[in-house]
């Protein structure tokens, strides 16, 4: 009988906390498909993966990778969410990504019909955020007779320390916070989705403590393209807290056309600035931390007139990134499981098992509650 076998494409951060979930929770066959195989070498060596070559930029590479496996996890960038897909239907291969920064979500849900006649599943933004925020609204709403409006906050808490601090850094792929900070966030008002200046809307909102006031602002999110439509919300809205160091450095950059998809010349050799930003940027000295302790609250609140139901999923320690990496860990051990069966393109909220996937979650210490009672 062939081994249950989950794949992961890009074994970048999130890629090593997702390999590390699997290594502790799956019981089957792990492959890491990377460009650079000897890269890799070491932590398939600790975690007992099989490894093989799977250039991005080269699609007949990933659909001979993907052959035999069950599920693949993109844990690459989102611009190449559509070719990863198609890779996926060629090989005949389950998918899972970690978002799609909204636009590249809309195109996504278009290879729904796709994927149904391929008999194959496809989870779309299966991440902290997107990903559990979907599945937060959606267990919210099964506790409402009508939704008029769905917000969304995420607030951090750093209290550890370090021995060295980057001058510029996050938690997550630089290129995507320069993304964010220079597109036009969607948000979906009155029934009708408008695009609002990027780091509009920061205001200050009190999360419960240890992270207390905190001053999100709208960004561009994969949750706006779904959730408005399958939960038949009115109002839906993304906001995500930057500590105000990090936001004015940010800033300083956009307003300077550091980060602008404008091509520049430099002795006649074109280049796209965000591009060049972004290479300056990596080559900066690293954060390194002395010991880590960090909290995160991601919260949803879901209400009409008359209830209001708050949603929060709480995370703590060494590795807040967690809530990033494990949920596409556990969503794919579901589909070869057999637990998710359904065929087709998939946001969250359309296709997971809430309190499975609650339980899952409390078992890597993310917690679930609604209204400040825990239920997971």
């Amino acid at each position: 009988m062939k081994a249950k076998t989950i794949g992961i494409l890009g074994l970048g951060s999130m890629g090593k906390i997702i390999a590390k979930d699997l290594a502790e929770t799956f019981n089957g066959k792990v492959v890491y498909l990377a460009r650079e195989v000897n890269s890799v070498k070491n932590l398939a060596k600790k975690y007992d993966a099989e490894i093989r070559y799977a250039d991005i930029s080269k699609p007949k590479t990933l659909v001979k990778a993907f052959y035999e496996i069950d599920v693949v996890i993109h844990a690459v960038h989102h611009e190449f969410n559509l070719d990863v897909m198609k890779a996926c239907l060629k090989s005949k291969t389950n998918y899972i990504d970690l978002g799609g920064l909204y636009h590249y979500t809309k195109k996504q849900l278009k290879l729904n019909q796709q994927f149904k006649k391929a008999n194959l599943t496809a989870i779309i933004g299966m991440g902290a955020s997107p990903g559990i925020t979907n599945v937060l609204a959606k267990y919210a709403s099964r506790l409402l007779d009508k939704i008029e409006d769905i917000e969304i906050k995420i607030g951090t808490k750093d209290f550890s320390t370090y021995k060295q601090i980057s001058p510029l850094s996050a938690s997550y792929s630089m290129q995507t916070i320069l993304e964010e900070f220079s597109w036009k966030p969607a948000v979906f008002v009155n029934g009708k989705i408008k695009f609002v200046e990027p780091i509009s809307g920061r205001e200050e909102y009190k999360f419960p403590e240890p992270v207390g006031t905190q001053k999100p602002q709208y960004t561009i999110h994969s949750e706006i393209a779904t959730l408005p439509y399958t939960l038949k919300a009115k109002n839906v809205s993304f906001k995500i807290a930057f500590d105000d160091d990090f936001v004015d450095k940010i800033k300083m950059l956009k307003e300077n056309g550091f980060i602008s998809d404008e091509e520049i010349e430099i002795s006649e050799n074109k280049f796209n600035t965000k591009n060049v930003s972004l290479e300056i940027l990596k080559r900066l000295p690293k954060t390194i931390p002395e010991k880590i302790n960090q909290y995160e609250i991601i919260r949803v609140i879901v209400s009409n007139k008359n209830k209001k139901i708050i949603m929060d999923a709480k995370i703590s320690g060494e590795v807040i990134d967690k809530d990033t990496g494990v949920p596409p860990s556990i969503i794919a051990q579901m589909i070869v499981d057999g637990k998710i069966i359904n065929k087709g393109v998939f946001p969250p909220e359309s296709i997971i098992p809430e309190e499975d996937f609650f339980r899952e979650l409390s078992k890597r210490k993310i917690l679930i509650y609604k209204n400040d009672k825990r239920i997971n």
